[in-house]
């Protein structure tokens, strides 16, 4: 057998990665997706990932959590569904008794961790925002966070991640909705990392850490900087994403702050669980132009 073949069916327990668990979203009436460049992008900081449903009960959270050392929230258009309520308070739950589990929230995956946060879906403004398309160096970076701390490890891979975003245009944003800072503010427990503008001047949260939880959010996408090359109908790129040695290390970063985040947790999946990683659970994958690939699965 080839080594190929061997590793395709190595449980997830024989490997050192740290698992992540993703929400799948709907894609149209019989599937779910989740874009590549989500998964691609955890890899690179050397994660695993499972998708969960998007309508997963209460138990099947339960089931992910346990055999995983993350919780990640793509991307997206849906409204908060009670999968990620469940995910959220079943990882406070754990938290409270002592399991360090970070969640991460990019863009629609922020604005869902922030009204989770806030228990107040109407914290997120709607349409407010003229942010799609849109490149931009985070402007304020709160000095001390964990988050633009960046992962702990060997001298030589540490960066200064306030000067690498607030000094380059590396964090893309994709979104009308968002959070405005006056509300943030009032969020117990919610740490403002970074504000920026949209075009007109509405000024917007775009990360945020919890103060005393591993949970953090991205409003921006850093993902696509590294893993999204799509082209538009004219021949030309389908995103502004940068592909800078700036934008890409500054993707790198994020992801390796999130991943070492989980490694703490341990190892915790259960062979047994029946869980398998998404690159080999999909049905499909569909090709595209703002997500160049895009993972699915029947429902």
């Amino acid at each position: 057998m080839s080594f190929f073949l061997l590793f395709l069916f190595l449980p997830l327990s024989v490997l050192s990665s740290p698992v992540i668990s993703l929400i799948s979203l709907p894609f149209n009436s019989t599937h779910e997706f989740i874009p590549s460049s989500y998964i691609k992008y955890l890899e690179s900081a050397g994660a695993t990932t499972v998708r969960v449903p998007f309508t997963a009960s209460d138990d099947e959270i339960r089931k992910f959590v346990d055999n995983s050392n993350g919780f990640f929230f793509q991307g997206g258009k849906p409204s908060l569904p009670a999968s990620a309520v469940s995910a959220f308070n079943y990882v406070n739950e754990i938290q409270d008794n002592g399991v360090y589990y970070p969640m991460w929230g990019t863009c629609l995956g922020f604005q869902w961790l922030t009204q989770l946060i806030a228990d107040d879906t109407s914290v997120l403004e709607l349409g407010v925002f003229d942010s799609e398309d849109l490149l931009l160096p985070l402007r304020d970076v709160e000095d001390g966070s964990r988050m633009f701390r960046g992962a702990e490890g060997e001298e030589y891979m540490q960066v200064d991640m306030k000067r690498l975003f607030e000094g380059y245009n590396v964090t893309l944003n994709m979104h009308t909705d968002g959070i405005n800072i006056s509300t943030a503010e009032r969020i117990e427990g919610y740490n403002i990392l970074s504000v920026n503008e949209d075009r007109n001047g509405k000024a917007f949260v775009s990360a945020f850490e919890h103060e005393t939880r591993p949970i953090y959010g991205a409003q921006f996408h850093p993902e696509k900087n590294g893993f999204e090359y799509g082209i538009d109908e004219n021949g030309g790129p389908a995103e502004p994403a940068s592909h800078s040695v700036q934008g890409v290390r500054a993707s790198f970063e994020l992801a390796r702050f999130y991943v070492q985040e989980a490694r703490k947790s341990g190892l915790r999946y259960d062979p047994e669980s029946g869980i398998e990683m998404v690159f080999y659970s999909n049905d499909g994958i569909e090709p595209g132009s703002n997500h160049e690939e895009t993972y699915l699965w029947k429902v």
